[in-house]
């Protein structure tokens, strides 16, 4: 059977070995049980003896009181209304063979609550069971964890899977024909086989886990069917939360895999913070996102955004924006989102690892990585910023196949001053789309050409404000069928390197100081005035619309 992400969830709230492993952590040694352990259970009635059961379907029924034959007819009666499963008290010798017998032949499972545990306590371990079970079916989640996993085993060329605290598989990706034999039965089983887990105990690999953000190794084991794995822990402070593995498939893992690795453990451990306290961790994380949207274009008070997302307001934050250059005019908006989608869990992965507490944004149709310094550190430059920046983009354009971009916006010396540097990254790359060939710059590097093109803009608003000549001139050449008015603006451009323009326009150089002399006789300038150049340089951009200018406006939020 494929183990890929079509693999279908349990249909109940939770199985029946969930429900044993919850009841076990109230009482040693637990309850004793016979039928499947992947039975699913919807729901808990309490019933008694001689009580009418009607519509039971895929319930789980409390028999209290019912003992000896009262018990085996509350077996009988439970199956015949389509209940999944029966508990029944039990003595120190577990459950009684005509009780198990009954359950066989029904085709009902049976749960024996041992003498010292209450069935208010009972009832209660079960219902905290269906409540974690449904919030850890796949499609309840919102693509939580299962998107995380997809993400890590794309960027690991691994076969994925996540575990809780108490080694269950709460989500999982990767080919299914890659998967070993201890991967099936983890999957099959819902969580990890004891003997493997006993193994790892030995080893220490949950000591180490536990201790950091440590990636351990673990070897192959051919006599448990297990090929090499990675895993890390998923901790919030000093409690575990539970484990990210990467089994090796048919080709070996990325050579960045244990920095992803980091990154996704710092991404799963809010998620799994709210299955560990029985929460809605979808709501959580659309309300982080809804949240991390506000901090990104100022829509509401920083500080108080910043309490909400566990961020220090007064620390610094570099913003990185990434732009994945969708082919316009393609028509595909589902697709485009799909790859906007798959492109947030990617670059959540890499910020995640590059920096604590990261946010990624989407945001006027780009991405935004949100990056906290720590108030202690020393200010960060671009250099490694850059560096981070032109990993992400290499394996974005790799995985989507689109011309992906990005600019290192700058740094926020306050959580409030995000917005403004969010601007300055939005309209940076809307001034790289002149430069496909690039993949990464700065706000710093690009800020004499946004200088030029704002005060473009400016003038363009402003008619008034006109070098008559100079329009003159173009219009001379539109009714002409001249180009003086390129010519003279490359001319100006270069510095007068007559030979670097004249290659350019591929003319002869003397052709070239014909055409420069010819602008100057119709227009009057005097190239030797630093005012006419500067004039000249400013009006022709206007009139010839370089690729300096754009009429798109740049939107704040």
């Amino acid at each position: 059977m494929p183990l890929g992400v079509s693999l279908p969830p349990l249909p109940g709230g939770a199985s029946l070995g969930d429900v044993v492993r919850r009841l076990a952590d109230l009482l040693e040694p637990g309850p004793d049980w016979c039928g499947r352990a992947d039975t699913g259970i919807e729901d808990v009635v309490i019933a008694g003896p001689g009580e009418p059961l009607d519509s039971l379907s895929d319930a789980l029924v409390l028999a209290v009181g019912a003992r000896g034959d009262e018990a085996v007819a509350m077996v009988t009666r439970a199956a015949a209304a389509g209940a999944a499963a029966v508990a029944v008290r039990i003595a120190d010798d577990g459950l009684p063979a005509a009780v198990r017998s009954a359950a066989e032949d029904a085709g009902i499972a049976v749960l024996g609550v041992p003498a010292g545990l209450r069935w208010d306590r009972a009832e209660a371990g079960i219902r905290a069971a269906l409540a974690r079970g449904r919030a850890e079916r796949p499609a309840d989640r919102g693509g939580d964890l299962f998107s995380l996993a997809q993400t890590v085993a794309t960027l690991t060329h691994g076969v994925v899977s996540v575990e809780d605290a108490a080694h269950r598989v709460v989500a999982y990706a990767g080919s299914g024909d890659e998967a070993d034999e201890l991967r099936r039965r983890s999957i099959l089983g819902r969580s990890c086989p004891e003997s493997y887990l006993a193994l790892l105990r030995r080893l220490g690999v949950y000591q180490r886990v536990r201790a950091g953000d440590e990636v351990v190794p673990v070897d192959e084991q051919p006599e448990m069917g297990a090929r090499r794995r990675l895993v890390i822990g998923i901790n919030a402070g000093r409690r575990p939360l539970g484990t990210i593995w990467v089994q090796e498939g048919s080709r070996p893992l990325a050579e960045r895999t244990p920095e992803m690795l980091r990154g996704a453990a710092r991404l799963a451990a809010a998620q799994l913070v709210d299955h560990y306290f029985q929460g809605d961790a979808t709501a959580r994380l659309a309300s982080r996102e809804e949240l991390s949207h506000g901090l990104l274009t100022g829509r509401f008070d920083a500080p108080a955004l910043a309490a909400h997302l566990g961020l220090d307001p007064a620390a610094a934050a570099h913003v990185v924006a990434v732009d994945l250059r969708d082919p316009a005019g393609s028509g595909d908006a589902v697709r485009a989102d799909a790859r906007r989608a798959e492109a947030t869990g990617i670059m959540s992965v890499h910020a995640a690892a590059h920096r604590d507490n990261a946010l990624v944004v989407q945001a006027c149709g780009q991405l935004y990585a949100v990056l906290p310094e720590p108030v202690a550190d020393p200010p960060v430059g671009d250099a490694p910023l850059v560096r981070w920046a032109e990993q992400l983009v290499a394996t974005l354009r790799r995985l989507t196949g689109t011309g992906v971009q990005a600019v290192v916006a700058g740094r926020a010396e306050r959580l409030a001053d995000i917005p403004s540097v969010k601007l300055r990254g939005h309209r940076a790359l809307h001034l790289l789309t002149r430069s496909p060939e690039v993949t990464v710059e700065t706000h710093a590097r690009l800020t004499p050409a946004l200088v030029v093109r704002d005060t473009l803009d400016l003038l363009d608003g402003a008619p008034g404000v006109r070098f008559p000549a100079v329009a003159a001139l173009v219009g001379h050449d539109g009714a002409h069928g001249t180009d003086l008015a390129r010519s003279l603006l490359l001319y100006l451009d270069a510095f007068g390197d007559v030979a670097v323009v004249a290659k350019r326009l591929n003319v002869h150089p003397n052709t070239l100081r014909h055409r420069v002399r010819r602008a100057v006789a119709l227009t009057g300038l005097d190239l030797e005035d630093p005012e006419h150049r500067l004039a000249a340089t400013l009006q022709l951009r206007l009139d010839l619309g370089v690729p300096d200018r754009t009429d798109t406006a740049f939107p704040a939020g």
